[in-house]
């Protein structure tokens, strides 16, 4: 393993990539930067942290701007010396918590105390049947971790009717073995509306055949 270090990715197709002008030749490229967060902190013209995240006081409103609510990965927001991580957990938490205290403020009643995330542990997939689980000192691994990543995702989804077509979908891909795929298919054509011969381009989502619900 060779990791090159200070430079960009300058293109990206099937035969690799380009970095610094020079081509990797590659057939499998892996994607692992993260992605940049909403432009709120311009919008507002507020404080923001090196990545762009607005930085957000213990009630979740910006400083300055006490209707002003800013959540999930737009917002950073420290707990213990550390930033909170922007997932949906912490998003959800902090939904709940916003809408509680705007609540209050119109009633007129006394404002909840300062958030505080409860971090209810962390799960991972890592293969068929198999998963790892983390929750304070309780460590999981194997079909145990499976079955309660299972369980906590058809718990939270929306609908009955999804939560059911979701656990037909895992049991007929676990006793099949099969991968659904999704296609979404752009045909292209000039600005016209006329057709043109080149061919449809094909994006491959949700390959491992889970739902967009799932994710």
């Amino acid at each position: 393993m060779e990791v090159r270090l200070g430079h960009g990715v300058d293109q990206i197709d099937e035969d690799g990539v380009v970095v610094a002008g020079e081509r990797i030749a590659s057939k499998t490229v892996i994607w692992t930067a993260g992605v940049a967060p909403s432009p709120a902190g311009k919008w507002l013209n507020v404080e923001t942290d090196r990545a762009g995240r607005v930085r957000i006081q213990q009630d979740l409103t910006v400083a300055g701007h006490p209707d002003i609510f800013v959540l999930g990965d737009t917002a950073t927001l420290n707990q213990d010396g550390k930033p909170l991580a922007g997932v949906a957990q912490v998003a959800m938490q902090q939904g709940r918590y916003a809408g509680t205290l705007i609540h209050r403020r119109v009633t007129g009643k006394s404002e909840p105390r300062p958030f505080r995330y409860f971090d209810k542990g962390t799960m991972a997939v890592v293969g068929q049947g198999y998963a790892v689980l983390q929750s304070g000192t309780v460590h999981v691994k194997g079909a145990p971790a499976w079955l309660a990543w299972a369980a906590v995702h058809l718990l939270f989804l929306a609908q009955t009717g999804l939560r059911i077509s979701v656990f037909l979908q895992w049991i007929w891909t676990f006793l099949t073995g099969q991968r659904g795929s999704r296609l979404i298919v752009n045909h292209h054509a000039s600005e016209r509306g006329t057709q043109t011969a080149e061919a449809p381009v094909a994006t491959l989502s949700a390959a491992s055949g889970r739902s967009a619900a799932e994710r």
